[in-house]
């Protein structure tokens, strides 16, 4: 395969002011007027909003501000995670779907968005009335492409998947730990997209804390090589695929995020933060550490169009 459809897929993580991240992937001491997502812009060009899932009043200017702090990456690409309350909680209001609608045309209009991403819960099983409020919820934002995530083994269904493709949302492919009660991670594509989310394999400590933290698993070069396999497969069917990396207990997406794309692409160079580099020497053979190379964590095409938003 050549490694023009491979540069449609972006990879990136489940967010950028992540804790484990500080002070390794971001300077130890950085300077006045640092901003972090303007240091991630430099590294990748997908970003998964978090913050969105836990507060649906995320005003337009802090949008704007984004922005403008990933200028200097023309390929940057945001989705963003849909507020719980209609997903978890399930009391959302007509203020909270005014409000996301406003965050969503700031970048939506900076051609900056690739889509909503819906996740729900575990225990969300499948039923004809929950199919339905997927369909609803599909429609109540019909400029956005929806990832909607359903991790039950229910969902794991032809019907399912039959309605996806209907009413034109996307089923996302989720690698969970192997418990019974989750789906299998598939490598499927709806109207084009295909959306990957990487949440680690530690089924030991998934649902029970005292275990440790469940996103503390690292990918293995077998099991990143078999990923990279599914993603070569489905790039020639889905113009636009998205990874997000979720294993940050341990800075471990970073890490995976950087092994992958070099799998992907082997002859592109990539750099990396030099701290990263410092407490992860495996990437030394990945990337280059930060200010050697470019001003940037890749090598953009000389032309080369955004991916269109949903």
């Amino acid at each position: 395969m050549s490694e023009e459809p491979l540069q449609r897929i972006h990879v990136g993580l489940g967010g950028w002011d992540l804790p484990p991240l500080e002070g390794i992937f971001y300077p130890a001491k950085p300077g006045r007027g640092f901003r972090k997502l303007a240091w991630y812009s430099r590294f990748f060009d997908f970003v998964e909003l978090n913050a969105s899932f836990y507060n649906s009043d995320l005003s337009p200017a802090l949008a704007k501000r984004w922005v403008q702090e990933v200028a200097i990456n023309p390929r940057f690409q945001f989705s963003v995670k849909l507020f719980r309350g209609f997903t978890h909680t399930m009391d959302a209001t007509a203020k909270d779907l005014i409000s996301v609608q406003r965050l969503l045309r700031v970048l939506r209009d900076a051609q900056l968005l690739v889509g909503i991403v819906a996740q729900f819960p575990s225990a969300f099983a499948m039923t004809k009335e929950r199919l339905a409020y997927l369909q609803k919820l599909a429609d109540a934002f019909p400029e956005d492409q929806m990832f909607i995530e359903l991790r039950h083994r229910t969902w794991n269904a032809d019907a399912a998947r039959e309605s996806a493709h209907t009413h034109r949302y996307c089923m996302v492919n989720t690698d969970l730990p192997a418990l019974t009660k989750h789906v299998p991670l598939r490598s499927d594509a709806y109207n084009g997209h295909a959306y990957f989310r990487m949440m680690g394999r530690n089924a030991a400590a998934w649902d029970d804390p005292q275990k440790g933290d469940r996103y503390a698993y690292r990918y293995s070069e077998e099991e990143l090589k078999e990923l990279t396999t599914r993603l070569r497969e489905v790039a020639t069917v889905a113009p636009s695929t998205f990874v997000v990396f979720h294993n940050d207990a341990n800075v471990d997406s970073p890490v995976n995020g950087f092994q992958l794309r070099k799998m992907l692409q082997p002859r592109t160079p990539l750099i990396a933060p030099a701290g990263l580099v410092r407490r992860f020497p495996e990437l030394r053979g990945v990337a280059d550490s930060e200010g050697e190379t470019s001003e940037l964590g890749f090598t953009p095409p000389s032309q080369e169009s955004k991916v269109e938003p949903g």
